[in-house]
């Protein structure tokens, strides 16, 4: 077991990391010292993880009361090795050219997907307070700090970073760092959110009409692409499966993973910018993308950075909104 204390006051929080920050009458519960990280040598598989998730699901809130106190403990995969034949389809679901130069370079969504499990393991663990089945991902940032290769061998660091209660519901937000021996090579924040019971009505807003971004791009989904990506990223959620899967979870067809709309946009943010060794990405994810489907990427670019966002081809509704930052972005986390 290794204990890192983890100084979460300076991790970077974006508007779109914060996303509860603004809001009245929030709850804030911080994990408190140092993170126990226990390591794990495998990840479960899909079937008996939404299994042991149902049974939990019958057991465990989803609110936290005052006087609940999140543990210090994490989980960390170690010596993890990326498949370059999965690298390579990854690539081809999600739009990436796979120019000479950056053939052998793993972008920074593929990384993500490498805590897909370990976010389940942790989720499914005792560790965590609330019923993992209601959880949403409406965020998700992440950092190349340092050009990884297929044959970078990486440690994966999960720990819960912190949980915001609000009248709406509970925001969780995980912190994921991959590591090549001691060196941090990426990091990352996914933000989940679990609906509460009760919430309060709307309120109705004055909403001054948004301004899209220059569209510059037209990408088609096939009816088939939540199960595409479901092969490379080893989310298996059914609502992205088939249609009749989706109906089970509430939806009327099958939709794209949001984390698929995110490496799709960086795919072409990366190719705008020159393939950078160095990014960041900060996405917050809206309205589902119904399968089959069409939607416009559109971004503005000022200096190194990048506003984008995905929209629905035909009402313009908004999938996906978010920034891409070309080079460092400010202090490196240890």
């Amino acid at each position: 077991m290794r204990r890192r204390l983890i100084n979460r006051s300076s991790i970077n929080r974006s508007p779109i990391d914060r996303i509860s920050a603004m809001t009245q009458d929030v709850q804030l519960f911080t994990p408190s010292g140092s993170t126990d990280f226990v390591p794990i040598t495998r990840t479960p598989g899909m079937p008996g993880l939404f299994a042991k998730m149902i049974c939990l699901s019958m057991v465990r809130s989803s609110g936290l009361c005052p006087e609940t106190e999140l543990g210090g403990t994490g989980l960390v995969y170690r010596g993890r090795r990326i498949d370059p034949d999965n690298l390579s389809r990854f690539k081809a679901v999600c739009g990436y050219d796979d120019e000479a130069g950056t053939r052998d370079m793993v972008p920074a969504p593929y990384i993500q997907t490498l805590f897909i499990g370990i976010i389940g393991r942790f989720i499914s663990s005792s560790d965590f307070p609330i019923n993992p089945m209601g959880l949403i991902q409406v965020g998700q940032s992440f950092e190349l700090k340092r050009p990884v290769t297929p044959e970078t061998p990486l440690d994966l660091f999960c720990s819960l970073l912190d949980m915001n209660q609000t009248p709406k519901g509970i925001h969780s937000r995980f912190l994921l760092e991959a590591r090549d021996g001691d060196t941090l090579v990426w990091v990352g924040i996914s933000t989940y959110f679990t609906r509460a019971k009760n919430p309060p009505p709307k309120e109705d807003k004055d909403r001054t009409e948004e301004v899209p971004l220059t569209v510059r791009e037209t990408i088609t989904l096939p009816e088939n692409t939540g199960r595409r990506y479901a092969a490379v990223s080893g989310d298996y959620n059914p609502h992205h499966l088939y249609a009749w899967t989706a109906r089970f979870i509430g939806f009327k067809r099958a939709i794209a993973h949001g984390m698929w709309s995110l490496a799709r946009a960086c795919a072409s943010l990366e190719t705008a910018f020159g393939h950078p060794e160095i990014y960041r990405i900060e996405g917050a994810l809206k309205l589902p993308i119904f399968l089959p489907g069409t939607v416009t990427l559109g971004f503005d670019t000022q200096d190194a950075r990048a506003d984008f966002e995905l929209r629905d081809a035909d009402k313009g509704l908004p999938h996906l909104k978010g920034r891409f930052i070309s080079g460092p972005a400010g202090d490196d986390q240890a």
